[in-house]
């Protein structure tokens, strides 16, 4: 039964795909129309994985054939020019149709042993949300979002729809409460649009499955009192979203993706977990002239995960260990981001200063923005007090490390080496603050 199974499903989806292809080539349909038609009618043949398949390995092998002939057609010339007419007309780069049968393996792996729920409501959203996103979005969106190639319209539809994917089936096939089911909804719905809008060349077809995948699983134990939180503090960072747009020197996308680490900060270990990433929003500016020069919006998605990895990693380590002392050197991030950061605004905004005044400038603001606010969140225990003032330390060694691998510091420029100069930087300065966090205690214990 298993191998009829795949054969059945492998015949459905050759049969889209050529079906597809004669469409194409028969009509003037635009590429993004038929590409997100063969998006959706993949997914659509997907759903059915959980109620044929017990085992991951036949879907293992489904999705790896479909990820060979899709790659075969897209890298291949020769396939290319012969078949390349359903998913390799569209002009931008992207690699969502490579990701699209990744994804859907990994949350069938995820979700095995759990209720079908679990896989077919993240598939649900990728399969119509997001074609839904991207048709609105290209046909009617007014409101594009800078630096991206997604809207706001698109998004909103986006949210509507997932909205619908989430809702209806756990009205029909769970015993969640109502006022739970619409909470549930409501949150996944806008938390999952921050993942779509902050996707690039495709992410969106990984991102919105496994996010979604994660989010519903954590949100189904969970009763009213708890949830409304949840859907407030998400209401309250799309609405932050909206109004900093034109306040902010990031691009559209990695200001999504800034407010939903931002939940998942929260989420994960609690409130204190989100002064580091605020601070550094309020000491930017306070580092940066404001000068028209100073307010264009120039940091694209990889200044985001720059500063964000290593805070991510601590995060991490922190939830598994159950250590709520990762704090520190997980705020130092920021500290350390935000003395970098103001280094080299500061270094190009006065090239006739001496570099070493504008340096202790940087750490000095960026150590008194970040770690006050930290020292006002914890204990005023003695050793909190010492380990914040040589948090100043572990700043300024982080900045120092960017200083010295950025040859030009008055000119630094916006590229990946830049980026991975001020994780690098952040990576020291954090892993100096658990050392100090480690050995303070242990010279002032109280």
């Amino acid at each position: 039964m298993t191998w009829a199974a795949i054969g059945v499903a492998l015949a459905g989806f050759v049969a889209l795909f050529g079906a597809l292809q004669i469409y194409a080539r028969a009509s003037e349909t635009p590429p993004e129309t038929t590409r997100k038609m063969f998006h959706a009618g993949s997914g659509v043949l997907t759903l059915a994985f959980p109620f044929l398949f017990h085992d991951a390995w036949p879907v293992f092998l489904l999705t790896g054939l479909s990820a060979l002939l899709i790659a075969g057609v897209k890298f291949l010339p020769s396939l290319r020019a012969r078949y390349g007419t359903v998913t390799n007309r569209v002009e931008r780069t992207t690699f969502g149709e490579l990701y699209f049968p990744i994804s859907v393996a990994l949350v069938f792996w995820l979700a095995r042993g759990s209720t079908p729920l679990l896989f077919v409501i993240p598939i649900l959203m990728l399969t119509f949300a997001d074609a839904t996103s991207a048709l609105v979005g290209s046909r009617y969106g007014m409101t594009p979002y800078y630096g991206a190639s997604k809207s706001l319209e698109g998004s909103v539809a986006f949210a509507v729809v997932a909205f619908l994917c989430v809702l209806v089936p756990l009205l029909l096939w769970s015993s969640v409460g109502r006022t739970e089911l619409l909470l549930i909804a409501a949150t996944l719905a806008l938390l999952v649009m921050l993942l779509e809008g902050s996707a690039w060349r495709g992410l969106d077809n990984l991102f919105i499955p496994v996010g979604g995948y994660f989010l519903l699983r954590a949100y189904l134990p969970l009763d009213a009192a708890a949830l409304g939180p949840r859907l407030l503090i998400t209401v309250t960072l799309v609405v932050l979203v909206v109004l900093l747009r034109e306040k902010t020197t990031l691009e559209d996308d990695s200001l999504v993706a800034g407010a939903f680490l931002c939940y998942v900060a929260w989420a994960v270990m609690g409130w204190r977990w989100l002064v580091g990433p605020l601070a550094i929003v309020i000491g930017y500016r306070w580092l940066s002239p404001s000068t028209p020069d100073n307010t264009r919006r120039i940091h694209d998605i990889a200044a985001v995960l720059a500063v964000w990895a290593p805070a991510i990693a601590w995060l991490a380590l922190s939830r598994s260990r159950d250590d709520a002392t990762l704090l520190f050197p997980y705020t130092v991030v920021f500290g350390a981001h935000l003395a970098m950061f103001g280094v080299s605004r500061l270094a190009s905004q006065f090239p006739d200063k001496p570099l070493a005044s504008l340096f202790w400038r940087a750490v000095a603001t960026a150590s008194l923005v970040v770690m006050v606010p930290y020292l006002l969140t914890t204990s005023g225990a003695t050793s909190v007090v010492i380990a914040v003032l040589a948090a100043v330390c572990a700043i300024a060694v982080g900045a120092v490390t960017f200083v010295a691998a950025e040859p030009d510091i008055r000119n630094a420029p916006r590229t990946a080496r830049r980026w991975l100069s001020q994780t690098a930087g952040a990576v020291i300065a954090s892993a100096a603050a658990w050392l100090i966090a480690v050995i303070v205690p242990r010279w002032w214990p109280r």
